[in-house]
């Protein structure tokens, strides 16, 4: 999620309650709020520096910290922040660009990706790769991950926060593609909050990008035995689902939407039916942010052979 400025302004306001140790947690000096540049001081000691270039940013490493109950520092557990050079470091060690920082809660504190504590010699395809957070979580466990992403915005700083994390840019590809049908698509571009989707329609702004399937995927990078598919592709989910190649995985996480298609035979259960003609007989269906949303409609779903 992006946070607006516009849209900030009150929340800050509102962080007032304490944290689960009794400390009141929130900003010293709000005022500072309404200005062009100025310092940002939280009650717990932290600082954090703007001016009118990167004040949205900074606004939203702030908002970040105090919604989550984040410190910065050089704690074990503890992010980091570099003003000088726009980045933040996740407590695992893994480095992003500042502006990037929405969802990194549920990839890096919630972990709703998370496949085990060694995926070495395992393959993990993701689609839907946002802003490069989900293949840099499943490198950082050792897994060799394909991973792709159709919105050119949200691919471009992927690239930029893979490469600032060169130990497990090693173990990714990471490939601008739509994930569905063989062929290409006009991709409609709404913004880089994470949510494009090929359900959206945006007649004035839309790219040709390339689109494949899974089968496609297999053959083309000669992936012979696939551990995870992780889908997160809002509404095409039920296109991918009728590729039965998707019977060779180990697990699949589905990020399931059927809300984009409004469609009263694409469901949470016809998800479930067609898995279990795959092959898969474990499965589990959770909500993995505290958005409002009943799991009919929205949620995760994950399952295991």
């Amino acid at each position: 999620m992006k946070y607006k400025i516009s849209i900030m302004l009150p929340k800050y306001l509102e962080f007032k309650g304490k944290t689960v140790e009794g400390k009141r947690y929130t900003i010293k000096n709000p005022s500072v709020i309404f200005k062009k540049k100025g310092t940002i001081k939280l009650t717990n000691g932290d600082e954090f520096t703007f001016n009118k270039d990167n004040k949205n940013d900074v606004f939203n490493v702030v908002y970040f910290a105090l919604n989550e109950g984040i410190e910065f520092g050089n704690g074990k557990y503890q992010w980091k922040f570099d003003p000088k050079n726009g980045t933040i470091e996740t407590h695992q060690g893994i480095r992003f660009k500042m502006q990037t920082i929405g969802l990194l809660d549920e990839t890096f504190l919630y972990q709703i990706h998370f496949s085990g504590l060694d995926l070495k010699g395992k393959t993990v395809i993701t689609a839907g790769a946002y802003i490069g957070d989900t293949p840099l979580f499943y490198s950082y466990y050792g897994a060799k991950v394909f991973a792709f992403e159709p919105d050119p915005n949200s691919f471009k700083k992927a690239e930029e926060n893979i490469l600032l994390n060169p130990r497990l840019k090693e173990n990714i590809i990471l490939k601008n593609y739509v994930i569905g049908k063989d062929g290409e698509v006009d991709f409609p571009i709404e913004d880089d909050s994470g949510g494009s989707s090929i359900y959206k329609v945006n007649r004035n702004n839309k790219i040709n990008v390339k689109s494949v399937s899974i089968k496609t995927i297999l053959n083309e990078f000669n992936i012979e035995d696939p551990y995870l598919l992780d889908l997160d592709i809002k509404g095409a989910e039920f296109t991918v689902i009728d590729d039965a190649t998707i019977s060779n995985f180990k697990k699949i996480r589905i990020e399931y939407s059927p809300y984009y298609l409004n469609k009263s035979d694409k469901t949470l259960e016809f998800l479930i039916e067609k898995l279990k003609n795959y092959g898969f007989i474990k499965f589990r269906v959770f909500k993995h942010n505290n958005l409002r949303f009943d799991l009919m409609y929205h949620g995760t779903l994950e399952a295991e052979k």
